[in-house]
Parts: C-alpha cells; structure tokens; sequence
C-alpha cells in the first residue's frame, strides 16, 4: 500500500474475532537499564505470549547500579491511554507497578474501574522506593494507594512496603507477616502476598506468605546466597498477573509464579555494572 493509499483508507477499522491476540495491560515507570518496570514487565508478558500493552507512569534516571531521579508523567495521559487500550483490546489481565503520586493512582483507579467490574485480575505491586536509590511514590502510601486496594485481585508487598501500607514495624518473622496481610486485606484487595525475601538475612530458606479468602499459606523456597537481582519484584507481579490472565486459580498463579521467579534468580546474569538481572 502506498503512502497515499494509507492515508484514504478507513485506518479505524480493526480485526476481531478468532485472530484478535488477548492482551495484558502493564501500568509502570520506565526504567531506561530494562532490569525492572515497563520494560521488564512487557519481557514477562511476551514470554507468556499475551500481547504487551501498556502505559508509562513515570521515566527514571537510572541504571544497573542506582536510580537516582524519577519524573513523574501526566496523569490526564496516562488516564486517556488506558480507556483507549480498553476500548480497542481484549485486556485479559492487569499489573499496576509504580505510579509516582497520588494524583496518577487515583487516575489510574479510575481508569481501570471498567475492568474491575468486569472481573478482569488487577495485581499491584506497591512500589514505593527503589531498592537502591531514591523513593517512588510521594506522600503518604497508604492514603496514595488507598483507590487501588479495593479493585486489586492481589498485592504484592514486600517488609518495608507491608509495613508502610498497614502503619506498622517491619516484620520480623512469618508470623508478624501474615498478621499484616492479614490488616491489609481488610482494606479491600482479594488477597495479599507478603514477600518475604528480605527476612532473616543469612537464612538458608525464603517464606512468602499469601493470605486469601481461604485462610493463609506459606510459600517456601531456598535463598540463593550472594544474589540479589535487579527487579525481581516487578517479575513476580507480572508473572501472577500472566498466570491469571489464562484463567489459573488465585492460589495457583501465586505459587507458579514465585517458583518462576525463583529459578530466573538462579539464572541471573550479569549485563552492567550493578547488580545482576533476571535470567530468562
């Protein structure tokens, strides 16, 4: 087709049906290293082979060693971004990573309403810092976060951001963990993961623990001594929210997707100078 050709056709018109791709929708800052974030997330998605849709909350000046500056971007655009996607995809699932403030969360709680109302899986993962580097979300996190916890299928905190949300100490043990996820599910998300992988440093094991309409399990794997990837959370968000996009049970996504994420630490390599990203 020429470029004439191109601009008289009627470019509104989409294929549906049998050959439309079902898609997952990412909702996250960009990090330029490609270690964590939109880039990192739209790995996960494509891996699963859904179709990689997604919208940028905020650019980060950062790379394999630090991230050192954030630029939030508007909210009004990110919000227009996501009622197009809707309109036109099939958004089987959704992973919400950092937002930046609260101006961009309630924008994009509004946004996604549609979705939660028709059931589709909302997975968040409350990224309120870097782990080396500056914080990623202003002002209060409970009260910035408050929109998205009641249309979340899962939350995917880890120590620090658990305590943040429930206004409490970092918890030091299992038990500490699930009694905050447990606070923090009254809050409106359908379950909640507590990531454990900062607890007891020098320990041989890893515990997650999942708190759900069901009760409470704890998730158990062995910690890799010396590894400590790059965005091993944002892995995990996606990785939940791809597993139920294809319709997995809520237990199951979870426990699939921490036993990927756990092998792809063991894979990890090194691309920069900092710390080592995910294996594939």
């Amino acid at each position: 087709m020429t470029p004439e050709e191109f601009a008289g056709s009627d470019t509104r018109r989409i294929v549906r049906g049998p050959l439309q791709q079902a898609s997952v929708l990412i909702i996250a800052g960009l990090d330029p290293s490609g270690g964590a974030g939109l880039l990192a997330d739209a790995h996960v998605v494509s891996q699963h082979g859904f179709h990689v849709a997604g919208t940028c909350t905020a650019v980060t000046e950062q790379d394999s060693v630090m991230c050192s500056w954030m630029h939030p971007t508007d909210p009004s655009m990110v919000s227009n971004q996501i009622a197009r996607l809707i309109d036109d995809f099939e958004i089987r699932g959704v992973k919400i990573g950092m937002l930046a403030n609260q101006e961009m969360a309630a924008a994009v709680g509004r946004s996604l309403k549609r979705l939660a109302d028709n059931k589709v899986p909302i997975v968040v993962d409350p990224v309120l810092r870097a782990t080396r580097g500056i914080p990623l979300l202003e002002g209060n996190a409970k009260q910035a976060l408050m929109p998205l916890l009641s249309i979340a299928t899962v939350i995917t905190p880890n120590l620090d951001e658990l305590a943040a949300l429930t206004a409490d100490h970092v918890a030091h043990d299992a038990d500490s963990m699930r009694q905050q996820a447990r606070r923090l599910k009254q809050f409106g998300p359908r379950a909640v993961l507590a990531k454990g992988g900062h607890l007891e440093e020098g320990s041989s094991d890893i515990v997650d623990v999942l708190v759900d309409d069901d009760g409470d399990t704890a998730i158990r794997g062995h910690r890799i001594e010396g590894v400590t990837p790059h965005g091993t959370g944002c892995a995990l968000s996606s990785e939940i929210a791809c597993r139920l996009a294809f319709g997995a049970p809520l237990r199951e996504a979870v426990i699939g997707a921490c036993n990927r994420v756990r092998l792809r630490i063991a894979e990890a390599r090194a691309v920069g100078r900092g710390r080592p990203f995910l294996g594939l």
